[in-house]
């Protein structure tokens, strides 16, 4: 319902996003129908294919035989990454049903109209920028069909054709993570919001949250020396016990999005190494084989990029670094405030649990997803970029 009132009809495009079993099953078909179609592509041998893998193999220096080689196994790890996809998008379906997610749906998107608003406004920003994202791939095949100067230039997307809907189900999860990370974020900053109340007022624990938990923003900011007076027994208990919850909540989610997430970063990894191994194959030829190497190297730092909203999340919830927001650092800041004994010893108890408490979001194959995670990552592929092009290219022979 979310995704038909942000996209309209497009709606059925998304197959993580629609229930409609007929939807689904048409996802399913689509899939199976490219994935088979790879396979058997290179064995039906139609005379497009032939004539292009003559044309490929005069240009590169290779003979045919090998020429119709790299295409064959070529499309054969694509109709396999096509299979990975189908799987991928029905973990995510499945994401979209658990417990965890549907109350983190019915709690945020139903009570707070502010967040649907914002909720649905990032339904479609994402799903613009992927397929605009899936264009520009089509737009790319095209433009490298006519300067392949190849005898069938229209055939040759044609024949790379089953790319485009790995494509569109890796732009998908784009979509998915997003959105995800959105419910998650909202969570995280709510209990930001009451934390930060607390410097704000403090009436008692229903002063700050009131007869339905709500927060009372209008309180005058207090100084320092005044905090004693209003600190009150319970209140960092309480918000001890709202911090386990948003840890539950966080656990919750990265449990239902951890297999889709392994997923896809598999299909991602491969696609690269297919990327890279196409780009060795074609390494007497020097714009294609950079291309491609280029190409591989933009898929894996767009597989990182995908984890920067749940990295958002973690860091809201434990970076210590200086002048960043976050949970561990607002909390700090209470520390030198003036307390009665039995307020400091309940404020020692929540210290000790958010400084030995993991907060965020954790993965199986990546542990906490931080942004300095992801950074390492990321300078990793720009060190490794050049070797990858020395390799596929050989630039040593050429001096």
């Amino acid at each position: 319902k979310l995704c038909r009132e942000a996209i309209g009809g497009f709606s059925a495009t998304l197959a993580w996003g629609t229930s409609d079993r007929r939807v689904q099953v048409f996802h399913i078909l689509c899939l199976l129908c490219v994935g088979i179609y790879a396979i058997l592509l290179p064995w039906m041998r139609p005379q497009w294919l032939v004539d292009n893998i003559y044309a490929e193999a005069t240009k590169v220096g290779n003979s045919v035989d090998k020429q119709r080689g790299i295409f064959q196994v070529a499309v054969l790890v694509l109709a396999v990454l096509n299979f990975m996809c189908l799987i991928m998008l029905g973990l995510a379906s499945r994401a979209m049903k658990s417990e965890a997610i549907s109350r983190l749906i019915d709690e945020q998107l139903r009570e707070n109209e502010k967040f649907r608003s914002h909720f649905l406004k990032a339904l479609r920003t994402s799903y613009s920028i992927s397929v605009l994202l899936l264009l520009l791939v089509v737009f790319i095949y095209g433009i490298l069909s006519r300067l392949s100067r190849l005898p069938h230039p229209s055939a040759f997307v044609m024949g790379w054709s089953p790319a485009f809907f790995s494509a569109w189900a890796l732009l998908q999860m784009l979509t998915f993570i997003r959105l995800l990370a959105a419910l998650a974020m909202n969570k995280v900053e709510c209990f930001y919001r009451e934390l930060e109340a607390t410097g704000n007022g403090i009436n008692g624990v229903n002063g700050i949250h009131g007869i339905n938990g709500s927060v009372n923003a209008s309180s005058a900011c207090l100084e320092a020396q005044d905090f004693a007076e209003t600190a009150v027994p319970g209140h960092w208990l309480h918000l001890l016990r709202e911090h386990q919850k948003l840890l539950r909540h966080l656990k919750a989610m990265s449990s239902a999005i951890s297999a889709t997430v392994l997923v896809f970063q598999n299909v991602v990894a491969g696609s690269s190494l297919l990327s890279l191994w196409v780009a060795r194959a074609y390494q007497k030829d020097a714009l294609p084989s950079t291309g491609y190497v280029l190409l591989a190297f933009t898929m894996m730092c767009s597989g990182i990029f995908a984890m920067l909203p749940l990295a958002y999340i973690t860091d809201l919830c434990q970076s210590r670094r200086l002048g960043r927001r976050s949970l561990l650092n607002l909390a700090d800041k209470y520390s030198g405030w003036p307390m009665s004994a039995e307020v400091h010893a309940e404020y020692m108890r929540f210290m000790q649990h958010m400084n030995m408490a993991e907060a965020g979001i954790y993965l199986p194959n990546m542990g906490m997803v931080t942004r300095a995670s992801l950074t390492n990552q990321i300078m990793f592929y720009v060190k490794v970029l050049p070797l990858a092009l020395a390799l596929t290219l050989g630039w040593w022979r050429r001096g």
